[in-house]
């Protein structure tokens, strides 16, 4: 159960912090003006199976968790662990590390999911989008789930929280403009769909629009199952191989 204290010391550390007002609106302000933006400029003008606003919503879902699940983990573990050294508190707990991972993962999955719930419905309010599949849902579970451990790697290997800016600038960004979050990837160049077709937002964005359970649908699930896992292996090494 050593898992379930720290998942519960970080949602208790959440909790005031989603108590003020501009941690939750800071956290969805960037997917909910694309939203709007590309709704309003491109809804009626873009033609896509399904409708584009739907299409875009989904997207933006996916963005919103990566991102949120991402940034917040990875910064609270590096601000932590350089600056507050609550980090070392926790290594040095008697709980084992990898639920130490684990408990850390779950609480940055959280909150992934929950500004993920915020952007979406306001895309059903204001947009009328239609619900989420099954494997919609399961496809937020697993992104939430591997990029909160994404962010617990990087947050223990930086050095300064400013490095993190890197990885958003030359990881998340190319991710988001080159996943399908704003278009099909089937629209790209033969030679960049087969490389996109493999990254993890790329199977998230195909997962949330997927409206039935397939070969390809399972074959995503488990891909992403598989990355989870290995983020998650990575990020208890890191913690096991910490020193400072």
């Amino acid at each position: 159960m050593g898992w379930y204290v720290v998942y519960w010391r970080e949602l208790i550390l959440m909790k005031k912090k989603m108590g003020k007002l501009g941690y939750v609106f800071s956290s969805v302000m960037f997917p909910v003006i694309y939203l709007f933006a590309f709704s309003w400029g491109l809804g009626t003008r873009v033609d896509i199976s399904g409708g584009y606003i739907p299409f875009l919503a989904k997207g933006i879902l996916g963005i919103t968790v990566m991102l949120n699940s991402f940034q917040q983990t990875s910064l609270s573990t590096s601000v932590g662990r350089i600056y507050f050294k609550t980090l070392q508190t926790l290594i040095l707990s008697p709980i084992p590390l990898i639920q130490v991972a684990g408990g850390l993962t779950l609480a940055g999955a959280t909150r992934g999911l929950a500004m993920g719930g915020v952007v979406y419905g306001i895309a059903w309010l204001f947009f009328a989008v239609p619900p989420l599949s099954v494997a919609a849902l399961g496809a937020m579970v697993l992104s939430a789930f591997f990029f909160a451990a994404l962010g617990l790697v990087v947050g223990l290997w930086v050095s300064d929280p400013d490095e993190l800016s890197l990885v958003n600038n030359f990881i998340m960004t190319p991710m988001i403009f080159f996943g399908g979050s704003f278009f099909p990837v089937e629209q790209l160049p033969v030679f960049i769909r087969d490389v996109v077709a493999v990254l993890p937002l790329s199977l998230v964005n195909g997962l949330l629009r997927q409206n039935v359970w397939d070969e390809i649908a399972i074959l995503k699930v488990l891909l992403l199952s598989v990355f989870a896992c290995v983020m998650l292996l990575l990020a208890t090494n890191r913690l096991n191989a910490y020193n400072e």
